[in-house]
């Protein structure tokens, strides 16, 4: 049995954030990281965007360290292509799927999530992707192109991100979703509204309240058939329906999951010495107070060091606001805290102006800002979001014609 000062088992962004925080407090500790792809740490956000639309793109530019990083860390083993399959919380070991056992002292999961898949007719056929790792996107940069009709299921981030890329790559793309709007998980209807008619001026077609009964074709996708019998043509669809979270080792090893794997605010399962981070960790807000899990980049950027520092002995409690990103075309949106269930959606400029910022509020409290070409309030509407401003108070100042965004943080 091999021993580590700490294991931690994903190879993502998260895990590699994990290093980073152990790092700050522990010079000296042996880690040892198991991923079960080929290639080290890498960002997945690019995947949708910048790399698909890039065909000669390396995967070298994906990586989240310098080529060599890991190499060259004094006591720090990456294991590429290397599942493990066992989690035994008691004892704080792992097995590999070849059978190896690992030991340390404080294990994290950075295990993330995999691509949700549709369980249809038709299902396997050739021509039916999804998108979460590099192979995926670079298959994506090869069939797309030279596809004759390509279905997007999903108007998601997924979906969105996509029809947005290959329509610079000259695509013709149909987005499906039983949803009657665009992105309705994340944003309100206005700005669904908009966010429709911007992507369909720029040729992007969609059928939302429609729901995929199968997929057909003889060995390869020919046709998308709808719960209402109609069929759409197409060569490739790209199933874009969410994220499960890899939770399988810490159901098997008696830790409590909830659509994720229960953490506390120091990111430590219901296991001592056990700890989750990233997309697969379900945690307490630190500004709504209950519990949540986040699919986003800077959120396992963000959680996987402060799990890193607290596996060294920080004890530190995660105090990060929700946050996410987009690029879509010529918009670059930005979103703080909660958006999707607001009851009410306060417009500061207009949406078709080319820049404009989004307060949403729900019970009569501002929960979360949504900025379209303004990423130069960011800072400001972070703290906005955090300061929890009644919509009261949230209009007296944007009804003051002398008041800048900076002076709304007091």
């Amino acid at each position: 049995m091999r021993e580590f000062d700490y294991l931690i088992v994903g190879g993502g962004l998260c895990a590699a954030s994990a290093v980073d925080g152990i790092r700050e407090l522990d010079g000296t500790g042996s880690i040892g990281v198991f991923s079960d792809e080929p290639d080290p740490p890498y960002h997945r956000p690019p995947l949708s965007k910048e790399y698909l639309q890039t065909p000669d793109a390396p995967r070298e530019l994906l990586h989240v360290k310098p080529a060599g990083w890991f190499e060259d860390q004094a006591g720090v083993t990456l294991l590429n292509d290397t599942t493990i399959d066992r989690l035994d919380a008691g004892l704080r070991t792992v097995r590999t799927s070849e059978g190896e056992v690992f030991h340390a002292d404080r294990i994290l999961l950075a295990t993330g999530g995999r691509a949700r898949t549709l369980s249809l007719p038709g299902a396997e056929l050739d021509g039916i992707l999804t998108l979460r790792t590099a192979s995926d996107s670079e298959l994506l940069r090869e069939f797309a192109p030279a596809a004759n009709g390509v279905v997007l299921v999903g108007a998601g981030f997924i979906g969105m991100e996509l029809a947005a890329s290959l329509r610079k790559l000259d695509v013709d793309v149909l987005v499906l979703d039983v949803e009657p709007r665009v992105w309705a998980s994340i944003f309100p209807e206005a700005v669904s509204g908009f966010l429709r008619r911007y992507f369909e001026e720029r040729g992007v077609r969609f059928m939302l309240g429609s729901r995929v009964s199968a997929f057909e074709g003889a060995g390869e996708l020919s046709r998308v058939v709808l719960e209402t019998g109609e069929e759409v043509s197409a060569e490739l669809a790209i199933v874009g329906v969410g994220l499960v979270p890899n939770t399988a080792l810490a159901e098997e090893a008696g830790l409590g999951v909830q659509d994720g794997i229960v953490v506390d605010a120091y990111a430590e399962t219901t296991a001592a010495h056990i700890y989750a981070a990233g997309d697969v960790a379900r945690l307490p807000d630190p500004v709504f107070g209950d519990l949540t899990r986040v699919e986003h980049w800077d959120h396992a950027k963000a959680h996987g060091k402060l799990a890193g520092r607290n596996m060294a002995g920080a004890r530190e409690e995660y105090d990060h606001l929700s946050y996410f990103f987009s690029h879509v075309f010529d918009l670059s949106i930005n979103v703080f805290g909660r958006t999707g269930d607001a009851d009410r959606a306060i417009v500061s400029g207009e949406l078709d102006s080319g820049r404009s910022i989004v307060y949403c509020a729900t019970d009569g409290r501002l929960t979360g800002t949504i900025l379209i070409n303004a990423n130069d309030a960011m800072d400001e509407c972070r703290e906005l979001v955090r300061s929890r401003l009644t919509v009261d108070e949230l209009l007296a100042q944007l009804e003051n014609p002398d008041t800048e965004l900076g002076e709304l943080v007091g």
